[in-house]
């Protein structure tokens, strides 16, 4: 397993089989700012080709959030995005989310729906991380999760995703978990240094001291709790 240094993406692989992972697309999250009176346009396509350039591959896992309307509002771009980029993936599985409410009807059968607790690929149990993995994802060393939607305040830039590496504390998860950032880069993202808490596992459950923060493209910023001290000083000049 390793991240695909530039992109809000990992690299698994299973056997002799390629597999990419990426975490909170948040299809349909364009609708939600209308409702705010903030008009953009329907990004599905560019998701679609974003994620069509680190193909093709033999499987994809979405580790939660494929939409973002809570109801059944984004049904028809998640149903055109799963279109466009079934070639390029033609094993496709998504592991429940909490945007992903009535999710199997509106996906039929264009690609695999589990549940919340997430699902082994190879050596790597995969959740989204708003429940609790299973007592057996205690066996695996690595973990992967979406749903925090890590990033850091940099001068300058504002905050910019962030990869964490973490080791847990809890003894029901995997010893390390990767967070990945959200892959839909619309989205708010989570200030780490401002934790709160975002289900429970995340800050719960991981120790600060012995956790990495890189940037999208693998650069090191440094621990969660050294950079947590240094809260506004942060800069990449």
């Amino acid at each position: 397993m390793e991240p695909i240094w530039g992109s809000p993406a990992l690299e698994i692989k299973v056997g002799g089989e390629r597999w990419i992972l990426i975490a909170d697309l948040h299809l349909g999250f364009e609708l939600e700012l209308a409702k705010e009176g903030v008009y953009i346009p329907d990004r599905t396509e560019h998701l679609a080709r974003k994620l069509l350039s680190l193909g093709p591959a033999d499987g994809l896992v979405i580790a939660g959030d494929l939409k973002h309307s809570i109801g059944l509002s984004s049904g028809f771009r998640v149903r055109r995005f799963l279109e466009e980029i079934s070639a390029a993936f033609p094993n496709i599985i998504l592991t429940v989310g909490n945007h992903d409410g009535g999710i199997v009807s509106v996906v039929g059968d264009s690609c695999e729906v589990r549940g919340p607790r997430g699902i082994p690929l190879g050596e790597v149990w995969v959740f989204h991380g708003h429940a609790l993995p299973p007592p057996e994802s205690s066996e695996y060393e690595f973990g992967v999760m979406g749903h925090v939607h890590p990033a850091i305040p940099i001068k300058g830039l504002g905050k910019v995703p962030v990869w964490l590496i973490a080791e847990t504390t809890c003894d029901y998860l995997p010893r390390t978990l990767v967070v990945v950032p959200a892959f839909n880069d619309m989205l708010g993202y989570g200030d780490l240094l401002r934790m709160r808490e975002r289900g429970p596992v995340f800050p719960k459950c991981i120790d600060p001291e012995a956790t990495d923060v890189l940037t999208l493209e693998g650069g090191y910023l440094g621990t969660l709790s050294y950079l947590s001290r240094e809260k506004g000083l942060l800069s990449l000049t």
